[in-house]
């Protein structure tokens, strides 16, 4: 157990902009013994803005969202003795408990350092807000499942859980399937019996096949047993899939769920792009928790893993041609050169994955149905790639003469460097040779305005090809980018930016909108294929609630569990302009999602919910169903 000798403790006082209001940071000697405290460092998302007035402390440093300030020199604190300090102007106006210092260290007088207790950023004020809510629902049929198929018609029910075989006669290949399957559940639920017996007596299921559409399938219900209709391996494991959840209903809440005797499932889903983004480098999550994930993406019938590898926090991917990129780019803390950031800057925090790691995560998603796109994120949040491979900066370039959205200095890859695009070329290769996946996602978001403004070899870039500011930089870089992939075999993704200051050839080109929902069809209008994912509906590091101890970020509002179920992705768009929009995804960023537990309450249902709207058919959902069923699904 850690053993604590400080506190660090938060208020913030709220105000108009342009101050935004104050913290109080109350530090607290709970050790039993006096302490000559110099320098106190945390990690917060609401920031210190360049010339802010600070009482208490002076700021030594800002980096991202790394803070550190000197104490006055005498400062000594005996036990249960505290030290203010007040800092009289902030970036903006927190909104949450989780806006404040997410972690602390101290270092001492003698030079050693300490981690600190950090607590919730406490409100000086009346809280109106609420905490999510989410009822617990209804059934008007007895049926455990998640997405709800296209069409339902059952007949009678069974009155017990039965034993689900395979028919006389069952081929290999089918019999694998069923094994999958079972072992997909066993994963999930442990502690529950698997769904399919390859031996002994039951109910049998057939498996025929027929021509349909590639992931439909249809489940007939007699009392011979049931008969499974599909036409290939996708369609033929998402109907095992949904026995399973069926079955699992039964077993763990029989007063509630039954199993279907007679009737038919005929089902197929709304959208080929099924998806979900999970954010590696603010947070490191382990392969066996990635391998989870895609377990649990599997058992909601989803198809797409976007891996999101690389930021200004981390480089996640080994790129064995560049090792610096992990030796360097993967780790942060004290003694490193990225300083820590969000919960752990009191120690060294690391992390990536090896060529033979993503091999077997491919390979594992690629058994499940689910495809994984890569995700290098250029040329902005390039925080970490830029301090493993510093000859990727124009020397020339004025220091510190730009700032992300998110703190960081001059973060963005440079497209006047010749050496940005040799670096790119090794990356992408490497990257595409590791992953099967069609598609490789390059990001393209939230590059500074002021980005290569002060960098004289991008100055005569723009003078020579006749560019004008960052947006049309960030396009030329991503020309080049598009037929570097193209020579790979791949079709460019990235955010919805990418489409900005003259964008790129729209041909074979998906593009995420991340941004508002309007975006979506300005996208479609351009040209594009198009991926919803807006923050007001699919992000799931919104909270879910507007109350002041509800966990999460809020700039693009709240976004409940009911109000991400009822979005509608296609609202506004002619039926022209549909086709072009090719699926949904979650969102899933780490900045304040740092555990399971977390993750678990901020993430679900609410992934449940983009998981049902991209399989069913609007006119099918019900949201009172959706809250009785989402809380048997399985989670990280």
């Amino acid at each position: 157990m850690t053993q604590y000798n400080f506190q660090l403790d938060a208020r913030y006082s709220p105000a108009e902009a342009p101050t935004f209001g104050k913290f109080n940071l109350t530090l607290t000697n709970i050790s039993n013994r006096t302490i000559r405290p110099a320098r106190l460092a945390w990690s917060a998302l609401t920031r210190i803005p360049k010339g802010a007035s600070i009482s208490g402390a002076t700021l030594l440093s800002r980096f991202g969202n790394f803070h550190e300030v000197a104490l006055p020199g005498a400062t000594e604190l005996g036990p249960g003795e505290s030290h203010l300090i007040t800092v009289h102007s902030l970036s903006h106006a927190p909104k949450h408990r989780l806006d404040g210092p997410k972690s602390a260290c101290l270092t001492l007088a003698n030079g050693s350092t300490q981690r600190v207790l950090t607590g919730d950023l406490a409100l000086d004020g009346p809280d109106s807000g609420e905490l999510r809510i989410w009822p617990a629902g209804a059934v008007t049929q007895p049926l455990a499942m998640l997405p709800w198929p296209r069409e339902l018609e059952i007949t009678a029910w069974r009155e017990d859980c039965p034993i689900l075989v395979p028919a006389p006669d069952t081929n290999a290949k089918n019999l694998a399937a069923l094994a999958h399957v079972s072992a997909l559940s066993r994963r999930l639920f442990p502690e529950r019996p698997i769904p399919f017996r390859l031996d002994g007596t039951g109910v049998p299921i057939t498996f025929v096949h027929e021509i349909r559409a590639p992931d439909a399938y249809t489940l007939d219900f007699s009392p011979n047993g049931i008969t499974l209709t599909s036409s290939t391996p996708s369609g033929r494991d998402y109907g095992l899939t949904a026995l399973a959840q069926i079955l699992h209903g039964c077993q763990t809440d029989g007063s509630r769920f039954s199993f279907p005797a007679e009737g038919r499932i005929n089902d197929i889903p709304r959208f080929s792009w099924r998806g979900s983004h999970l954010d590696v480098s603010r947070h490191f999550w382990t392969r066996e928790e990635v391998m989870r994930f895609l377990d649990i993406l599997a058992w909601h019938r989803m198809n797409i893993l976007q891996w999101h590898l690389t930021d200004d926090e981390g480089w996640r991917l080994e790129i064995p041609s560049l090792p610096q990129l992990t030796q360097t780019g993967a780790v942060r803390g004290p003694a490193h050169v990225l300083p820590g950031q969000h919960n752990d800057i009191w120690r060294s925090r690391g992390g990536y994955y090896s060529t033979a790691d993503v091999r077997r995560i491919v390979s594992h998603a690629a058994s499940l149905n689910i495809d994984v796109v890569p995700e290098i994120d250029v040329p902005g949040h390039a925080t970490a790639a830029l301090a493993a491979l510093p000859h990727l900066r124009d020397p020339d370039e004025t220091t510190d003469s730009y700032r992300s959205i998110q703190g960081y200095p001059n973060n963005a890859l440079n497209p006047a460097l010749p050496q940005t695009y040799a670096f790119l070329e090794t990356v992408l290769t490497e990257t595409a040779a590791l992953f099967p996946s069609r598609w490789l996602h390059v990001g393209g978001d939230e590059v500074d305005h002021r980005s290569w403004l002060s960098s004289p070899r991008a100055i005569e870039l723009m003078e020579s090809e006749g560019l004008s500011g960052t947006m049309e930089l960030q396009a030329h870089l991503m020309r080049r980018v598009q037929k570097m992939l193209r020579s790979l075999g791949k079709t460019l993704t990235g955010w919805d930016e990418v489409s900005e200051g003259g964008g790129i050839e729209p041909f074979d080109t998906l593009l995420v909108a991340w941004q508002k929902p309007a975006v979506i069809r300005r996208l479609i209008q351009a040209g594009y294929d198009v991926i919803a994912s807006p923050g007001q509906a699919y992000y799931m590091d919104m909270v879910q609630a507007s109350g002041w101890m509800e966990p999460g970020a809020s700039w693009a509002g709240v976004s409940t569990p009911e109000s991400c179920y009822a979005y509608l992705p296609d609202e506004g768009l002619t039926a022209s302009e549909m086709p072009s929009l090719k699926g949904i995804q979650a969102g899933i960023w780490c900045e304040h999602i740092h555990d399971r537990a977390l993750f678990n309450h901020m993430v679900f249902p609410r992934l449940s919910a983009v998981a049902e709207t991209a399989w069913s058919p609007q006119s099918t959902k019900d949201w009172n169903r959706f809250a009785a069923l989402a809380r048997h699904m399985p989670q990280l």
